[in-house]
């Protein structure tokens, strides 16, 4: 009898935290009920709230102050801060430079420079509106070749001073910083940072796979192949591990039998070197002849004034409303932590992920955002570390639909049920009352599944929601379907 009074009380207390201001035997209500007794869930964290943008009041509220990993659901986080504090229209510029002169006879005594302001876009053969690498390089080369320089005494530098070289959050795990998605941040990125290593699968199932080649070529770069072969259709179970500046990576994981060649995305040790060398390797081949190697400049005191050089060429990066667009859709990390670093550039005059969180806290709090049981660590969500509650994520989502940002902020999150939406939303609701109406943002790690939002009910009110899962037990498919079910229940609300 006591232990039916127990559960009795416990169930009674849900619907009293989950009643809003519906009665707490409606469709939303029953829902979380059953979400939290879900088998998933039985020994994990949930927390799940709901918010009316008319009213500004909360519907639905269960462990809504509880402080979760939200994963890439962070990114609504820094792409609003990025929107508000930098403005839709901020674009970053990458400069290519030259410090000596020009002789008659083409020999020119100094140094090309590549400078970067933090352009994550720059050489992007993904990112719509920028020129792909091997165009980047061949503009680079025309510009040079357009001074009458045939012959360089000195070197191609790539200046990364103006960022901080603190490539990586802390927190970040080993088991990913050698893949594309770990990607460090720099002053001058390059093709997002990345590469594609290829392999020869082997003939039968843990047969060794065969490494073949990377794309772009990357200048000393060295495996250390344990690479397996797994099963036909097995997909992408492959890992590199290596750390920023390191050379020498080893493979780990299987790629799967029955195709002739096979790809995963690394991150490159050093991108502004790589940059240099792309470069000088470009006007080799259009015939310029360059007397130093590529080398790469991080110290200030020790890079030479940006103002005592001439200019030859300065790209611009595409409007950040378009970076939001791609950052929120594809869920770029590589584009996140670089904002955040700008963010803190242009606010607080220091290049680093510290100095951008700081900035961003105080946005929240100077428009009353409340921040309690925030925990930021990173940008884009990677780290385990970071912390945030589904109240703090409604009222943020809130406040970006009175903002003149919002509609640059709302059309960059995945559509639910949108066949020709690039986001991770493509399946959700199709045929229901949430397809083509609920943009979310998803979020992915290790043991955390979140979903946060905007949704449209049948009478049209606009409701923001975030909904986080932590430590649950289970495919991640099972998290979804319970995120799911109560997505098209708030679509089907009045």
């Amino acid at each position: 009898m006591m232990i039916f009074l127990k559960t009795s009380f416990s169930i009674l207390m849900l619907f009293f935290t989950v009643s809003g201001l519906y009665a707490s035997n409606d469709p939303i209500s029953k829902l979380i009920i059953r979400t939290v007794s879900s088998s998933p869930l039985k020994h994990g964290q949930w927390s799940f709230t709901v918010l009316d943008t008319d009213s500004k009041k909360i519907l639905y509220s269960h462990n809504s102050q509880m402080s979760l990993a939200p994963a890439s659901g962070l990114k609504l986080l820094t792409s609003a801060a990025s929107l508000e504090l930098l403005g839709p229209d901020f674009r970053m510029r990458t400069f290519l430079e030259y410090d000596g002169e020009v002789s008659p006879d083409g020999s020119f005594e100094g140094n090309i420079y590549l400078r970067g302001e933090g352009d994550p876009t720059l050489g992007s053969n993904e990112m719509p509106g920028v020129l792909p690498l091997d165009s980047l390089l061949e503009f680079w080369s025309l510009k040079i070749v357009n001074t009458g320089i045939k012959l360089i005494n000195g070197r191609i530098i790539a200046d990364d001073s103006y960022l901080d070289s603190r490539w990586l959050p802390g927190g970040w795990n080993w088991i990913d910083i050698g893949n594309y998605y770990g990607a460090g941040t720099s002053s001058l990125c390059i093709n997002e940072n990345l590469y594609y290593l290829y392999f020869k699968p082997g003939k039968y199932v843990n047969a060794p796979a065969e490494v073949l080649r990377t794309e772009p070529r990357i200048p000393g770069l060295q495996f250390i192949n344990r690479m397996k072969t797994g099963a036909e259709g097995s997909g992408d179970n492959g890992y590199i591990y290596g750390g920023p500046l390191q050379f020498i990576r080893v493979l780990r994981g299987t790629i799967p039998a029955g195709v002739k060649e096979f790809s995963i995305k690394g991150s490159i040790p050093d991108p502004p070197l790589f940059a240099a060398q792309a470069l000088n390797s470009a006007l080799e081949n259009s015939g310029i002849r360059i007397t130093g190697n590529p080398v790469v400049l991080r110290d200030k005191n020790k890079v030479a004034m940006a103002a005592s050089r001439e200019q030859i060429a300065v790209i611009f990066s595409p409007p950040l409303k378009d970076i939001i667009y791609r950052l929120n859709k594809r869920s770029v990390n590589l584009y996140a932590e670089q904002l955040l670093k700008i963010i803190g550039k242009k606010v607080k005059n220091l290049g680093s992920s510290q100095a951008g969180i700081r900035a961003i806290v105080e946005w929240l709090e100077e428009n009353d955002i409340n921040s309690d049981g925030l925990l930021l660590y990173d940008g884009s969500g990677l780290s385990r570390s970071n912390a945030v509650t589904t109240r703090m994520m409604v009222r943020l989502l809130a406040y970006m639909t009175s903002r003149p940002t919002f509609e640059a902020y709302y059309n960059s999150l995945s559509v639910a049920g949108d066949p020709e939406d690039i986001g991770y939303m493509k399946s959700v609701g199709r045929g229901t009352a949430a397809a083509e109406n609920v943009r979310a943002k998803t979020g992915l790690i290790d043991r955390v599944r979140s979903h946060s939002g905007y949704v449209r009910t049948r009478s049209g009110r606009l409701l923001c929601f975030s909904m986080i899962a932590n430590n649950f037990t289970g495919s991640y498919r099972k998290i979804d379907r319970l995120h799911e079910k109560l997505m098209i229940a708030l679509a089907e609300l009045p």
